[in-house]
């Protein structure tokens, strides 16, 4: 038999007159929180009488839920579900929508808080979004943000799934050694880093994906060509370098710094291909843009590897 928790006892009665019975009285004054098991049927009773002064649904934030709850069960995080004085939802709509994609069976164990202040969020400072770094972190506390930046590029260069809280720990320890290596490596070339400083982080996802694929002796060829070629001092006269840097400077220079990441990332690609075919850079980058656009990298080369 469930419990009634609440002071109401006439809205209590009300709820009690209906199919479904809340264990609780979502109109309270009191500030309290307790814990209960929630259904799929009651979830369809909150949201269809309790939910009417809260933001927009999103339907791919119901579905992120929905397929977390499938693959992980539910989780005891800790967040509660949360009404205000005049009984209305402020915080859960979205898992509660999640729920109703469940089983009618499942039950669900929910900490719950009444009696919070209707103005509330417009009044109180808004808790920081947590994000990937964070998780990361929340376990490995020596982790750099700029470690973490590349490892979402590298994970954008593969046209996966794109980093996330959920698989933020997963991807960091499958990828940690090849990003400090890539780290490191670039730091031998400081006339590149210097050129591209906006892309860095493609760079150096370039970088970690040539050694997990077995390109990394082509990679610092090509690396060290256009470092010389880029000192103002040298004198070095290699062809792909150089026609490297003009192409850039002349098709580069009206995208977008997103834009100008992809751009680049083509273009290390080729010059990968360029450079296992002829390591003394005597080859010509002879190209056109739309050649460097995704549907035509990913027909062949280290740029469809990498995909893989």
């Amino acid at each position: 038999m469930l419990k009634y928790v609440g002071t109401d006892l006439l809205s209590f009665m009300e709820f009690t007159s209906t199919k479904v019975i809340l264990p609780f009285n979502p109109k309270s004054e009191t500030y309290e929180a307790f814990k209960i098991t929630l259904t799929p049927k009651m979830a369809q009773y909150i949201l269809d009488n309790h939910n009417k002064d809260n933001r927009k649904i999103s339907k791919s934030q119901v579905h992120k839920i929905f397929r977390s709850i499938e693959n992980d069960n539910w989780m005891l995080d800790g967040q509660p579900m949360s009404f205000n004085k005049e009984g209305n939802l402020t915080e859960f709509q979205h898992r509660l929508h999640a729920m109703l994609k469940c089983s009618p069976n499942r039950e669900f164990p929910v900490i719950v808080v009444t009696g919070v202040d209707s103005d509330c969020f417009t009044k109180t400072a808004t808790n920081r979004p947590r994000k990937p770094i964070d998780e990361i972190q929340r376990k490995y506390n020596r982790a750099q943000s700029e470690e973490v930046s590349v490892l979402g590029d590298v994970l954008k260069r593969r046209r996966g799934k794109r980093l996330e809280m959920q698989n933020a720990i997963y991807e960091y320890e499958r990828w940690f050694k090849n990003i400090s290596n890539s780290i490191c490596i670039s730091g031998n070339y400081e006339n590149v880093t210097n050129k591209f400083c906006y892309q860095k982080k493609t760079v150096r996802s370039w970088i970690v994906l040539c050694e997990r694929y077995g390109y990394i002796e082509e990679c610092k060829t090509f690396l060290e060509y256009l470092d010389v070629h880029l000192d103002p001092d040298s004198d070095c006269d290699v062809t792909i370098s150089n026609q490297f840097v003009d192409f850039w400077n002349e098709n580069a220079v009206d995208l977008s710094n997103e834009k100008r990441m992809d751009f680049l990332y083509s273009m290390l690609c080729l010059a990968i291909d360029l450079i296992s075919d002829r390591d003394d850079g005597m080859v010509e980058f002879d190209f056109r843009p739309n050649q460097l656009e995704h549907h035509e990298m990913i027909k062949k080369g280290v740029y469809k590897k990498f995909l893989a």
